[in-house]
């Protein structure tokens, strides 16, 4: 008897990028590549990052209309709602001065962040944040000037990013105002400010840049499996923004890696997990033409002389691909590799490293559930799904929304600016629903050239970057999941998802549950961990986020006991099998008691 060959636990090691060889292939604005191909072609040139994206929210100002004052030079003012009403912030006072809000886009100072409402005397400002107190032109900026007390004054509040970390940052890139009463809502993207306001659109304050498709520059194995060949479509899951040149300050810092993951399935429904890091190395200035060094700002437009205070950047990717969803590893592994090829001289080569942990680290197995390997204690025994991120970003009324919508086989569109947030909140969207499986198509992270899978019509889960929203309009029957402002979006065509369609008792009891581990969630997770450092990312996961696993076995046990509920008793409402099988042998309700289980259902 031969013994059972012991699971692989990665596949491939893939770097992407922009191979300096070529051919480069621009994007268009719909992240669609352009006809032409080559680096040197002029055309390449003209397509700049961001697709239709401008620059980021730099100022903020209020100005009294009603007083004379008018619209700083270089400021936008917002005169009207989303819905074309009058946008003015103080309508209704004694002594109008017909407040309204300016802004202004640059790329001279760091991006806005956040924007605010603060209500004097009954809260103190919070820290690092701008409180704008006086117009332009020095009069007060209280949105109840003229009418109420001072302990009463109302006043617009921004926090702005710090000077090393304006380039990449995500910012405020667009500014509306609504109005609730008159049916208004806030677009995609945007974050509504419940106090007073609508906060602005947010995306990355980005470069000057250009923008291409991703291509493969290396690989290992050099061969394909003869059981999973390397799918072509790696590159483009990498990097599902394109490769981008951008040039920078010299000044500026280099941003963090970024970790991301997607899941590729097969048409017979099986899953391939890619875990990725993006990062940005310098590159040759020589490769770049005449024109493309203008638009990125290092060549003078007129003499056409070299500008040596900027310096050249272009993204690149190392991934792995593996049949098992240990995202935490692949993400230490990959970002000891990074560390590793940045620092140096090292006594052994960087592919020793890759190899061996290709090769010589053992697969998990019941008598050995735990793996450490020598580069860092880590833990070969996780999953990719994330049920504390899908509470952290969902809250506890969204999660139980979303569950209905699993279990009723909706269409669901999730999208981020965090490319890590989508496959595990997405892997726990689909894992939530245990004992059950989803069997529709899923595409926890899908490139903007694959868009068009959302005109599928069957259910599914799709999660896109939130640029999608810049160039199309989801279908209308599509339920739109915002991770970074927690909103849900559904069309008005047809009756809302509401958590309380969920069995009364069973429903309630998850319902709390959660509320009050979002409770607790809150309180150990501070904003901005999870933006680590690369040197945090290496040390004892076990020892740093403790409390954290615990709360994610809780949330997972939470969901697991609702389904164990709802199933409870379904073998009574099987119907024998008294017929060959055929297309009528096998529906539902030759298979089930439909009209009973309806009953049970309600009853529960």
């Amino acid at each position: 008897m031969t013994e059972e060959k012991c699971p692989q636990l990665v596949d491939y090691f893939v770097v992407a990028g922009l191979d300096p060889a070529g051919p480069w292939r621009p994007l268009d604005e719909e992240g669609k590549t352009c006809c032409s191909t080559s680096s040197s072609s002029p055309s390449s040139s003209s397509t700049l990052a961001g697709r239709g994206a401008v620059d980021p929210v730099t100022d903020l100002a209020v100005i009294a209309k009603g007083l004379g004052e008018e619209v700083p030079e270089g400021f936008t003012c917002i005169e009207r709602t989303l819905g074309g009403h009058s946008a003015e912030l103080s309508a209704g006072l004694i002594n109008n001065p017909h407040l309204f809000l300016c802004y202004r886009r640059g790329r001279d100072k760091p991006p806005v962040l956040d924007l605010g409402v603060l209500y004097e005397g009954k809260e103190q400002p919070k820290q690092s944040w701008y409180v704008i107190e006086t117009t332009p032109y020095s009069r007060s900026a209280s949105l109840c000037a003229g009418s109420a007390p001072t302990t009463h004054r109302v006043f617009l509040t921004y926090r702005r990013a710090l000077d090393s970390q304006g380039l990449h940052t995500l910012g405020v890139t667009d500014i509306a105002l609504l109005l609730p009463g008159k049916g208004e809502v806030a677009p995609h993207t945007f974050c509504r400010v419940d106090k007073n306001l609508n906060t602005g659109m947010r995306a990355v304050a980005k470069a000057n840049a250009l923008v291409y498709e991703a291509s493969l520059i290396s690989r290992y194995p050099e061969d394909d499996l003869e059981a999973f060949p390397l799918p072509e479509s790696v590159p483009v899951f990498c990097l599902p923004m394109g490769v981008t040149v951008e040039s920078w300050p010299l000044n500026t810092k280099y941003q963090l890696p970024v970790f991301s993951t997607f899941v590729l399935t097969s048409a017979c429904g099986d899953k391939v997990y890619g875990a990725a890091i993006q990062f940005y190395e310098s590159f040759p200035r020589e490769l770049l033409s005449e024109r493309q060094s203008v638009r990125l700002g290092l060549l003078s437009v007129v003499d056409r002389r070299p500008i040596t205070s900027r310096s050249l950047q272009a993204k690149k990717s190392i991934c792995v691909l593996s049949h098992w969803p240990f995202f935490t590893v692949f993400q230490k592994f990959l970002t000891f590799i990074y560390r590793y090829s940045i620092s140096g001289p090292h006594v052994l080569p960087l592919e020793k490293h890759i190899s061996s942990f290709m090769h010589n680290v053992p697969f998990p197995s019941p008598q050995r559930p735990r793996i450490l390997v020598q580069w860092g204690n880590v833990c070969v025994c996780d999953s990719g799904a994330s049920f504390l991120k899908l509470l952290q970003n969902l809250g506890p009324e969204n999660a139980c929304t979303l569950l209905l919508a699993v279990l009723t086989e909706h269409k669901l569109l999730l999208h981020s600016l965090r490319p890590d947030v989508l496959t595990s909140v997405s892997e726990a969207l689909v894992s939530m629903s245990f004992p059950l499986r989803w069997l529709c198509p899923y595409i926890p992270l899908c490139p903007l050239q694959m868009a068009d899978v959302l005109l599928a019509p069957m259910p599914f889960v799709v999660g896109v970057h939130s640029s999608y929203f810049d160039l199309y309009d989801p279908p209308t029957d599509v339920v739109c999941v915002d991770l970074d402002t927690n909103t849900i979006f559904q069309s008005d065509d047809k009756k809302p998802l509401s958590w309380r369609s969920l069995p009364r008792r069973h429903g309630k009891t998850l319902f709390n549950t959660l509320t009050n581990l979002h409770k607790t969630l809150e309180k150990i997770c501070t904003p901005g961990q999870e933006e680590a450092t690369l040197e945090f990312l290496l040390t004892d996961y076990d020892q740093i986020y403790r409390r954290q696993k615990q709360l994610e076995l809780e949330i997972q046990e939470v969901f697991l006991r609702f389904m164990s509920c709802l199933l409870r008793g379904y073998r009574s409402f099987l119907l024998p099998i008294t017929q060959a099988p055929s297309d009528t042998t096998t529906d539902c309700s030759s298979l089930f008691n439909l009209q009973g289980e309806r009953w049970h259902c309600v009853s529960t």
